[in-house]
């Protein structure tokens, strides 16, 4: 019995033994995974020393190059640069209109001399006509209209409108209309009264004929004698967008000043970026 107690114990101490060593060993090599928390704390994600390293995405990879010459070419027509759109709107408020028009006409002397000047230079103008001179000279107006020049009512005898009653007014208005419409197939629906003489009753009256009335503001007062130099710097001096010039191809010998003085404020009017128009443009 002592014998086999002895052998018990020393089988128990053997067991004991052999768990101690292998919880020793364990302890000398942990075993811990790369997601696993440590005292707190995570662990890096770092590649491990034998993997891989993933390319840079730095501007120095060939490839990143040609992705981003890929984006740089975008159609310009897809999205205008805010400035250059900004430069347009700029341009166009700086368009400048101005109008050059001519009382009194057509005549067989100055007129034709003056449409000459205007195909030269490529200028469209206004010409407001009188009645009585359409009659003498239909050719000359049909050259005006064929020409792409607008064309007004400047009445039949040239009277003031203010002396003339309103029966006296829609005959002047009327006769004119008659010997446009003869040779132009058509109406104007512009009036330049003689002189410039208006009041608020002409107006009104007018404006039931759906007639517009069209004065002016800038006077060189052609049809006066003015030195064609004079007339040159009231022009330039007055000169404006919206500017509506007076001129005349008929009514005075004067009128020969008219002829020198366009093809000169033609010219410096368009070298200040104006642009020609009739008055149905301002």
């Amino acid at each position: 019995m002592k014998i086999s107690n002895l052998c018990f114990r020393s089988f128990q101490v053997a067991v004991l033994l052999f768990i101690v060593c292998l919880a020793v060993g364990c302890s000398a090599h942990p075993s811990i995974e790369r997601d696993q928390i440590v005292s707190g704390s995570p662990v890096s994600t770092a590649p491990a020393v034998d993997e891989a390293p993933q390319p840079s995405e730095s501007t120095d990879n060939p490839q990143n190059e040609i992705n981003n010459s890929d984006i740089d070419q975008v159609d310009p027509t897809e999205s205008e640069p805010i400035d250059s759109i900004d430069g347009q709107d700029e341009e166009e408020l700086n368009v400048k209109n101005i109008a050059i028009t001519f009382d009194d006409g057509p005549d067989l002397k100055f007129t034709p001399q003056i449409l000459d000047i205007l195909q030269e230079k490529d200028v469209k103008a206004t010409f407001f006509v009188v009645g009585m001179q359409v009659n003498k000279y239909p050719e000359v107006l049909e050259r005006i209209e064929s020409e792409g020049h607008m064309i007004g009512n400047h009445s039949y005898y040239h009277p003031s409108f203010t002396k003339l009653d309103s029966d006296e007014l829609a005959e002047e208005i009327n006769n004119t209309d008659d010997k446009i419409f003869e040779v132009t197939g058509h109406k104007p629906t512009i009036v330049r009264p003689p002189y410039g003489a208006v009041n608020d009753e002409v107006r009104e009256q007018l404006q039931e004929w759906n007639k517009e009335v069209v004065l002016w503001n800038i006077d060189p007062r052609d049809w006066d004698g003015t030195p064609v130099d004079d007339m040159f710097e009231n022009i330039m001096d007055h000169a404006r967008d919206g500017g509506n010039i007076l001129l005349h191809s008929f009514g005075s010998k004067h009128v020969e000043n008219t002829v020198k003085l366009l093809p000169l404020i033609i010219d410096e009017l368009r070298a200040e970026g104006y642009s020609f128009v009739t008055v149905d443009k301002l």
